[in-house]
């Protein structure tokens, strides 16, 4: 299966020419879209170094946030490259050429799923796909922490070489190109968070698994690209959460009223908890 990596990149050139510089001759991925999204210091010069060969360069004029700059590399692969396996990534993250032969291969055997991942080494990038009550559970820094460590603990004890889930955190993750193409891409209507949520949202409207690789591992950073622009703060970005909630809340729940209103409170909850946290961090 071809296959086709993208990574996005937001005033974060360095760390995202160091990623392409460490898988740039693995043998599983034919081609690297980088896509800079409209950074605003220097990373447009730095990276064009990068492109030539199977390495792509797109720039987008502004930062449309990770969905948007995601479907510009998207519609590029889809057009393009003609990749049957997509792969993104965030800059923070660091995975083999094995990994990235057993989730092709994944998907090369298991027809009925479209999207999956390894665990992740440093916390937790795997939990349910969330109805109203589960929306409410991730506003709540340790009440979501605790739902993804028993996922977690459920997918370390199984003897399955591909476990169904939920969601699958947005770092790193691979999809099936025509699958992709079917549910449309990212919901462009967000700007940060829930883009994953509302994928595993699309794919299951299509009879589609999301499923994780318990034995493959990668490296993640934690956020590092929005650290550098939210300066390390639970709290800062919070208002992007909420914002992209709104939207899988409305389009795809399609909560009531009185449900969007408890979600609002439980919002500002979720919010101070986070201030709390950053203060005693």
């Amino acid at each position: 299966m071809k296959t086709a990596l993208i990574i996005l990149n937001y005033n974060d050139a360095d760390r995202t020419a160091d990623l392409v510089g460490k898988v740039s001759d693995y043998p599983s991925l034919d081609d690297i879209v980088v896509v800079d999204n409209g950074s605003t210091d220097d990373s447009a010069g730095k990276l064009s170094a990068l492109a030539g060969g199977h390495i792509h360069l797109i720039g987008r004029d502004a930062n449309g946030g990770y969905a948007k700059g995601n479907n510009t590399g998207l519609l590029y692969v889809l057009k393009k490259l003609k990749s049957e396996v997509v792969f993104f990534a965030n800059p923070d993250v660091f995975f083999t050429d094995g990994t990235v032969s057993a989730m092709t291969e994944a998907l090369n055997d298991h027809p009925e799923y479209a999207c999956v991942a390894p665990l992740v080494n440093q916390g937790y990038n795997v939990w349910h796909l969330p109805g109203f009550s589960g929306i409410l559970i991730s506003l709540f820094l340790f009440a979501f922490t605790f739902e993804k460590m028993a996922v977690r603990r459920k997918i370390e004890q199984s003897s399955e070489s591909l476990v169904p889930v939920g969601v699958v955190e947005g770092s790193f993750f691979a999809v099936r190109a025509d699958a992709m193409k079917e549910v449309r891409g990212f919901d462009e209507r967000t700007f940060l968070y829930s883009e994953e949520i509302i994928l595993s949202y699309r794919l299951r409207s299509k009879c589609y698994l999301t499923g994780v690789l318990p034995k493959e591992r990668y490296d993640h950073l934690h956020s590092a690209s929005i650290k550098k622009i939210y300066k390390s703060s639970k709290a800062a970005a919070f208002h992007h959460f909420r914002d992209s909630f709104r939207i899988y809340n409305k389009y795809y729940l399609k909560t009531t009223p009185l449900q969007d209103k408890i979600f609002d409170l439980c919002w500002k909850l979720g919010y101070w908890e986070r201030k709390l946290y950053d203060i005693l961090k």
